[in-house]
């Protein structure tokens, strides 16, 4: 199985970036597949249902197989949504615009000091995260655990941060409102890249259409658009 679905993984290497980043991190627990479309299923905060591929006919065939068996959906693109709420409805969904940064991009070191975060931090940047719909504290401290993070201090207090999500694309970048406009963002992105990039692993992120500060930022690092894509709870 984990053979077959890397194969086609592999054949679509962005479309596929989270998947493989988020099997990276949490076992497979179910996999359906209709020629070069397949769903895949881990659990990280709920139970998701990852989709991949090109055809609408192959994600019907899939659906049928996999029989709902979970409502949580990822890396869902807008074409894939009538054949998922034919008989479900939508309760939530988060639209993001995916960029991922290509290889020969050079990215200069971070201007401010910064280090890895600890989970002792994880209830702190939960209470000031934006996104407490889509999180929990547990969800923090299994990424801090499982993966890269970096934090900016000020007098002893974290004034900034980033993480990443559970397919490992960079995310939860934080500025407190104080410390705006000071360059920590920039920072805080490079420092995660760097780290990405020690570990040879791809760069990419997904971001809120609305999120006007944080586009402008990846864009000036150099990320390039990939896709839309949501993240769906049904019911």
């Amino acid at each position: 199985m984990e053979a077959h679905w890397k194969i086609l993984a592999n054949k679509m290497p962005l479309q596929s970036l989270p998947v493989l980043g988020f099997f990276s991190n949490y076992p497979v627990e179910k996999f359906y597949s209709s020629n070069e479309f397949f769903l895949i299923c881990g659990t990280s905060d709920n139970q998701w249902a990852y989709l991949c591929g090109e055809n609408p006919e192959d994600l019907t065939m899939v659906l049928q197989q996999f029989s709902f068996a979970t409502l949580y959906f990822a890396n869902v693109e807008d074409w894939m949504i009538p054949a998922l709420t034919q008989n479900h409805r939508v309760a939530w969904k988060l639209i993001t615009h995916r960029f991922y940064l290509p290889d020969n991009v050079i990215i200069t070191n971070p201007s401010l000091q910064h280090c890895k975060l600890s989970v002792a931090l994880a209830e702190a940047i939960f209470e000031m995260s934006a996104y407490k719909d889509y999180t929990s504290i547990g969800y923090l401290k299994d990424r801090i655990n499982k993966d890269i993070s970096t934090g900016i201090w000020a007098n002893g207090k974290l004034v900034g941060w980033g993480l990443t999500h559970d397919d490992s694309s960079l995310g939860f970048l934080n500025v407190l409102p104080d410390w705006q406009g000071k360059g920590l963002g920039e920072s805080i992105l490079k420092a995660l890249i760097l780290q990405k990039r020690e570990l040879h692993l791809p760069v990419f992120v997904n971001i809120e259409p609305h999120n006007v500060q944080s586009l402008r930022l990846i864009e000036k690092l150099g990320f390039v658009f990939d896709r839309q894509v949501s993240w769906l709870k049904l019911a």
